[in-house]
């Protein structure tokens, strides 16, 4: 009997690993978004990031002009320490022989979910660190304009490539208002493309260059306003030191197991200039 039950918790502890990972990598929407770093198998636990600056002098011009001077090029370098994450499922010998459902994919879930959340939670929360900042909490919504006038903030600072903006869906209701005239689709004849497939599929897609992602992870500043951002992929970073792991642990006097999910990883901000923060009110207007 002894062998039969650690047989089908050993089965049983594989497929939550398989499940929590898989649902882990597919709900991690922020890590694809920012400037990934692989610390697996290397010494330390603190990423070391060189950024290196654009070169705006020094030139030397001229048909048979010798360039006698070096253009010294200094990189800046940023420190990101990685720590660990972790979370517990304590499952109960009676839920496990009496579940009508798959207990292990369950768990697996619900401990993916939980760490892809905390993920993208601790990304998103690097947005109010950018110094470049558009609206206030006294703004009353997200609008196109806003979009616009980070994008050209990031161009003016010669960040050029694909742009992502991130923001609440309180404030993404807000813009889709907006872009599909208060919802009127008796009038989508008079609506912009974007605006038609808003009204047809209920998201935006890409709005002047930016591929918007909206997700309850963006919190609020001080004042209760949303912190969205409109960003390049090198404005934040990610690095990963360990990948999550599942592990178990009997506790015989609760007739019950104890399973550990945890990762160990960094997150910081890579290039300021690379960011915008966009706040607007916490308000669906």
């Amino acid at each position: 009997m002894a062998n039969t039950t650690s047989t089908t918790l050993d089965a049983l502890f594989s497929d939550i690993q398989q499940t929590a990972l898989f649902t882990m990598q597919e709900q991690a929407f922020m890590r694809p978004l920012v400037r990934n770093f692989n610390l697996v198998g290397q010494p330390g636990k603190q990423a070391k990031v060189g950024i290196y600056p654009a070169i705006s002098s020094g030139w030397t011009t001229g048909e048979n002009t010798d360039v006698s001077t070096a253009t010294t090029i200094t990189a800046v370098e940023k420190l990101f320490d990685a720590d660990e994450v972790a979370i517990m499922a304590t499952l109960t010998d009676t839920a496990r022989d009496s579940a009508m459902d798959d207990t292990a994919a369950s768990i697996g879930r619900v401990l993916g979910e939980s760490l892809a959340r905390k993920v993208d939670t601790d990304i998103s929360a690097l947005f109010s660190g950018f110094s470049t900042t558009i609206g206030a909490a006294t703004q009353p919504e997200l609008t196109a304009d806003l979009i616009f006038q980070a994008v050209a903030n990031l161009r003016s600072n010669s960040v050029v490539g694909n742009y992502v903006g991130v923001f609440h869906p309180n404030q993404t209701y807000n813009l889709k208002k907006q872009l599909t005239n208060a919802g009127a689709a008796a009038m989508s004849h008079n609506l912009s493309d974007l605006g038609n497939r808003v009204l047809d599929a209920g998201f935006i897609g890409s709005l002047a260059g930016v591929d918007i992602y909206e997700s309850a992870v963006v919190t609020g500043d001080s004042a209760g306003a949303f912190v969205g951002a409109v960003m390049h992929s090198d404005a934040l970073a990610f690095a990963l030191k360990k990948d999550l792991t599942i592990e178990t642990q009997r506790d015989a006097s609760l007739r019950a197991t104890e399973i550990v999910a945890s990762m160990t990883y960094a997150v910081g901000e890579l290039q300021d200039l690379h960011g915008v923060q966009i706040i607007t009110d916490a308000t669906i207007d």
